[in-house]
Order: structure tokens, then C-alpha cells, then sequence
């Protein structure tokens, strides 16, 4: 038992030593946010070109059943205030509802969010079977159209027990990854 243990341990610890960032810079430089310390920011989320689980976001809900569809805008709404609290932990940023106090503007365009598989997640454990999310995070100063930063996040993870918490969780850990990159930004 003891060696089968360690096994685990260590094939974790390589696997985990080898794994991308989850959010990295595609480009720009988050600098400026930093240097600023403590600007308002305002967040768009873009669903315009949105999947889930690489379908339609309709129909998926749709073959989902009416649950799926009628509590969709609240998981939305409930996940986007999650990465607001999460990015407002940060001593650079602070989260306004006001567009116009915001300097910065930042825009979440999802790509494509995954739900995982509770089952896997329950009898695996380890992040196997979490939910996961890719999008692009845009920024620009306000009022302005040009992009100053552009982050690529491929496959956030989301765990916990049921959707919305899964969806909550992914987008709570996007905005660490946010806080992180201009913590590190030179």
C-alpha cells in the first residue's frame, strides 16, 4: 500500500511539473494596471460566440431539459460575481459597476465552457472530472478600442458538486489567475 502511495504521489508530482499555466499573457503587458494600483475597473462578459461542451448554447439547455434553461442566467450571473469578488482581492483593481468611473475595462470573451463529470470527480478525485473553460480576457483603458493586454485562458478548472458551483468555481479561479498576472507584471 505504502509504494502504490508513493507511486501516486509521484507520478502527481511529475504530471504537475510539467503542466501548463492555466491563463497566460497572449499579449500586451499588464504593467500599466499595476503601476496604477488601485484603478477602477469594469467587466463586459462576451457569450456572443459561447459554447457549451462545443454545442450551441441553446440547444444544449434545450436538450438538457427546462431546469437547464431557466437557471442558466442566474449560474451566469452568480459566476461573473464570483470572478468580480475574486479580481477585487487584488490591491491593483477594484471592481466598479459604473462604467463611467472605470479607467480600464476589462472584456471576458468566452469561448467554450465544459461542465465535467461528477461521477469522475467523485470516484477520482485530483481535478479529474471538474469542469473546465476557455476564453480570451481583454484589456483596454476606457474609451479607448485598442487592447493594451490580451490573456489566453484554456481550460480553467471549476470543481465542486453540482453545475453552477463548478461554473462559479472556474471563473473564481480566472480571476486569481487575473489578480496573479498583474501581481507579476513588469
Amino acid at each position: 500500500m505504502k509504494k502504490f502511495l508513493f507511486l501516486m504521489v509521484a507520478l502527481f508530482s511529475v504530471i504537475t511539473m510539467f503542466a501548463k499555466d492555466d491563463v497566460t499573457i497572449k499579449s500586451g503587458s499588464l504593467a500599466e494596471i499595476k503601476a496604477a494600483g488601485g484603478s477602477f475597473v469594469y467587466i463586459v462578459w462576451d457569450y456572443s460566440a459561447a459554447t457549451l461542451e462545443g454545442q450551441n448554447v441553446d440547444a444544449f439547455l434545450k436538450a438538457k431539459g427546462e431546469d437547464w434553461v431557466a437557471n442558466y442566467p442566474q449560474e451566469l450571473a452568480e459566476a461573473e460575481a464570483e470572478f468580480a469578488a475574486a479580481v477585487s482581492k487584488s490591491k491593483y483593481v477594484n471592481v466598479t459597476t459604473e462604467k463611467d468611473q472605470a479607467q480600464y475595462i476589462i472584456t471576458v470573451k468566452v469561448k467554450d465552457f465544459n461542465y465535467g463529470n461528477t461521477a469522475v470527480a467523485v470516484w477520482v478525485g485530483m481535478g479529474a472530472g471538474d469542469a473546465h473553460f476557455n476564453s480570451t480576457v481583454e484589456f483596454t483603458k476606457n474609451g479607448s478600442t485598442e487592447t493594451f493586454a490580451v490573456l489566453d485562458a484554456d481550460g480553467v478548472p471549476g470543481g465542486g458538486f453540482g453545475n453552477e458551483a463548478r461554473r462559479r468555481d472556474a471563473y473564481e479561479e480566472l480571476g486569481e489567475w487575473v489578480v496573479k498576472l498583474i501581481k507579476k507584471a513588469k
